[in-house]
């Protein structure tokens, strides 16, 4: 009993102890962190900072990047930093060194330094580029590659588990919020041989089939703002489509397989619809006149004329993508090799004047590059990543191109006029004829139209 009572005094008595020594600690932490706050500096206003250098010159997401230079400060209220234009977590400055992370998918740029001295930002710029290691991965998510004869019955469409499951040369795509995957098989005629198709879970299963109704000659599938609804353009084709229509629409309450008659307008050939991301308005083409419409039920026929995209010429096989904002349409001028864009004011509800934005009219090539400068060959069905940048699946060249909202063109995925098909790094993988991609988290999904594939480029 009493060696039990001098080991309790012994256990009281460390315990005081640690008690003191952690009070001891936690005023002295307290004691630094204030004086580290307190001692922390912008840079000085009167004295010119320097940007030198950086380092590590490659990396991927999370690399810890470290710039040197002169003047730099210690508060980091005062610096930031951008690599290829996306903004970079400042961890730390020291006055001549500062500590920032990549982001993810910075891609290959310079890096910026901006230093704020007063009411002015100043920007620093790298001498060279930092070169970006993307982690990614192509992999075939559903069907497997094969050679179809354009006569081939609807019998080559398969539902089921991903890897048994059969497309039948996907046209268009896109997801939902939950990353459920709708796309369109290709068919033009009233007969089965196109199809409106969904995955989920592992398994896809067929929803609506080409028929004598309104589901003749599906040519996408477009969300509406709440996702209870989609939205199909209807293409009409000189004696295979015999209706109107070319919008069309069905419900989630329906599972989306009830297809009901939107728009009517003969012969209007619509290849595109867009949804304005704020206001929920829909846009669509009319391909015969090179025209975009406005759909408004108050109008004698449910639509009304914005503008014609150049003059009197047509034929684009337009495909519409608004931007993030809703400022700004993008126009796929498929047909014509190149992409222009127009202005929208959404309080007004007008559009502006419809201008180039990349690639050159009616020229068809492969050259990346800004603006004007770069070349595609059949561009088609876009979609826009997380940062705001169009991915565009280039058919004819076979890959998968990044135009940044400044007009610059970049490879994004395949081997540029090799088509195939093959899995792995983005810049090893081939497509065949790549015809529409949707982005959903850390995935782009490209509908492979010729190796009758769901295509899947992770990122990181």
């Amino acid at each position: 009993m009493k060696n039990l009572t001098v080991k309790s005094r012994k256990v009281k008595l460390a315990f005081s102890l640690c008690s003191v020594l952690l009070s001891f600690l936690v005023i002295c932490c307290n004691d630094e962190i204030k004086s580290n706050t307190e001692s922390s500096y912008p840079p000085k206003s009167d004295l010119e900072s320097t940007f030198e250098t950086f380092y590590p010159d490659s990396g991927g997401m999370g690399t810890k990047l470290i710039l040197r230079g002169t003047n730099l400060g210690t508060d980091t209220n005062y610096v930031r930093v951008t690599v290829n234009e996306l903004k970079a977590k400042v961890v730390r400055v020291n006055d001549n060194i500062l500590y920032a992370v990549v982001p993810a998918r910075a891609d290959t740029g310079y890096v910026r330094l901006y230093i704020k001295k007063g009411k002015e930002e100043v920007e620093y710029t790298s001498g060279k580029e930092f070169n970006y290691l993307f982690k990614s991965n192509v992999s075939t998510l559903i069907g497997k590659p094969r050679t179809l004869d354009s006569n081939e019955e609807s019998t080559t469409r398969i539902d089921g588990p991903y890897q048994e499951a059969l497309p039948r040369r996907p046209w268009q795509i896109t997801t939902d919020k939950d990353g459920t995957i709708y796309w369109v098989d290709e068919g033009r005629d009233r007969n089965k041989r196109g199809a409106l198709r969904k995955a989920s879970r592992g398994e896809v299963e067929t929803l609506v089939y080409n028929s004598s109704g309104p589901f003749q000659s599906c040519n996408g599938v477009t969300f509406s703002l709440t996702q209870d609804t989609l939205f199909m353009p209807n293409r009409w084709v000189s004696g295979d489509v015999q209706n109107n229509v070319c919008v069309m629409y069905s419900t989630r309450d329906a599972n989306f397989i009830n297809v009901k008659s939107l728009i009517e307008f003969s012969q209007a050939s619509t290849n595109s619809v867009a949804i304005h991301p704020k206001t929920g308005e829909l846009f669509f083409d009319h391909n015969g006149e090179g025209a975009v419409y406005k759909y408004n039920k108050e109008a004698p026929n449910r639509y009304e004329k914005m503008f014609n995209v150049r003059g009197s010429y047509n034929n684009m096989e337009m495909r519409l993508l608004f931007n993030l904002e809703g400022d700004v349409l993008y126009l796929v001028l498929r047909a014509k090799h190149c992409i222009y864009k127009v202005s929208y004011d959404a309080t007004t509800h007008t559009f502006g004047t419809p201008e180039p934005f990349v690639g050159e009219w009616f020229t068809s090539g492969y050259d990346n590059g800004d603006g004007l400068a770069a070349r595609f060959n059949t561009p088609s069905t876009p979609c826009l990543d997380p940062e705001g940048n169009l991915l565009i699946p280039d058919k004819g060249n076979h890959c998968i191109r990044k135009v940044t909202p400044k007009g610059v063109v970049t490879l994004y995925a395949g081997k540029p006029g090799e088509g195939g098909h093959s899995d792995g790094l983005p810049d090893k993988a081939k497509f065949k004829n790549p015809e529409a991609v949707t982005f959903y988290k850390n995935s782009l999904y490209v509908a492979d139209r010729e190796n009758h594939c769901i295509r899947q480029v992770v990122i990181e």
